[in-house]
């Protein structure tokens, strides 16, 4: 087995049986606390030795860091104060059936004033396709749609989202992810129908300007480990949206992801986009807590953004704000609260309930053979 300076490199099932073997209940319980709090411990010594690794290899780093002026910082606060802030979140609720999977899809648009917007859509995959004219082509119909309407009815909530929150009035409007996710992105499968769509509302935030995207759970590793250079309140300029919409297009190797799937004119059509809208945009990295957020805007905002990130995320919430350690959170008020309200109003387990109800009256047959068997369960 190969070994390097810091131990074995786990690779097979066989070496990470010899790390973690099985073990009897009782005994994995006895030591799980001192494996836990090892593996906590370990990591965060090597986040420690990163941060010192990072600093010395890039002495010029420090001096790009940066953090809102304090005239900004007023200006953010008058702004929640008196203007009108806007922020926007959605929620998917999907009921597995064997006649077609049952999708709900709602909207939340809240405001620092106290108005909300609340829009709800339903989705059947069996309105998805065409029903054909026989009981062999509706199923095969089916079975085709099955494998795409999870993505669908995410696309469809996350173009609502920016859509609505598009034409609600407001000075600055915030968005819950990216400004265009990866279910955006792909086109769902027709691009050549529904990405221009996509591209004209894009286009509409940039002529705008006034716009932050954040990013609650970036998956990269690296721009998570990056973060820890930074201070509460501070933020770095990583990229444009250039950066990565090319890296979804044409696959990076680096992250592991390969090219889009589009036809040649599809593709010339996303990269004549880039070149349009991509270098007006902006991706920081921006902490107002413990964790750091990739926060998206105009380039010509960028300090504007950064500001009204941090006053919404902190002193919305009563806290400094200059940036504070002991916020557990450090993320927009008006977006989680967007997303509580959304979670409130369009409740996954009622719209399961209203099915399965539905169900059980139309025909105790037609509720076991529809139901997940697991559902069922005593």
């Amino acid at each position: 087995m190969e070994v390097s300076s810091t131990g074995p490199d786990v690779r097979s099932l066989a070496d990470i049986l010899t790390v973690a073997p099985w073990v009897e209940l009782e005994k994995h319980i006895d030591h799980l606390r001192e494996r836990v709090d090892a593996a906590v411990l370990a990591s965060h010594g090597r986040r420690e030795q990163l941060r010192r690794e990072i600093l010395s290899d890039n002495p010029r780093l420090r001096s790009q860091i940066r953090r809102p002026s304090p005239e900004k910082m007023e200006w953010a606060k008058n702004l929640l104060r008196s203007g009108i802030v806007a922020a926007s979140d959605g929620t998917v609720a999907a009921v597995p059936l064997l006649s077609g999977t049952k999708i709900q899809v709602g909207v939340v648009i809240v405001t620092n004033t106290g108005e909300s917007v609340r829009l709800v859509t339903r989705v059947f995959e069996h309105e998805l396709t065409t029903a054909g004219d026989t009981a062999r082509e509706f199923f095969e119909n089916l079975r085709k749609v099955h494998g795409s309407s999870n993505l669908a009815s995410r696309a469809l909530m996350l173009f609502g989202e920016r859509q609505i929150l598009l034409a609600q009035e407001a000075d600055w409007r915030m968005i819950h992810g990216e400004l265009i996710p990866y279910e955006l992105r792909t086109g769902v499968g027709r691009p050549k129908e529904n990405l221009p769509p996509v591209f004209d509302l894009v286009r509409r935030y940039v002529r705008e300007q006034q716009f932050i995207a954040v990013s609650e759970s970036p998956e990269d590793l690296d721009v998570l480990n990056a973060g820890i250079v930074l201070e509460p309140g501070e933020f770095i300029e990583l990229r444009t949206l250039t950066d990565d919409l090319t890296g979804f297009l044409d696959g990076d190797e680096n992250a592991g992801t390969t090219k889009a799937g589009f036809n040649n004119m599809d593709r010339a059509t996303f990269r004549s986009f880039i070149a349009e809208v991509g270098p007006e945009v902006t991706i920081l990295l921006m902490k107002a807590g413990h964790r750091p957020f990739l926060l998206e805007c105009h380039r010509d905002r960028v300090e504007e953004a950064a500001a009204l990130f941090l006053a919404d995320a902190l002193w919305t919430r009563g806290l400094p704000d200059k940036g504070v350690t002991v916020t557990a959170r450090g993320f927009p008020f008006h977006i989680d609260l967007a997303d509580n309200v959304a979670r409130t109003m369009f409740k996954g387990g009622e719209f399961r309930t209203f099915i399965e109800t539905r169900l059980m009256e139309l025909g105790v047959e037609h509720g076991l053979t529809d139901l997940d068997p697991r559902r069922t369960r005593g």
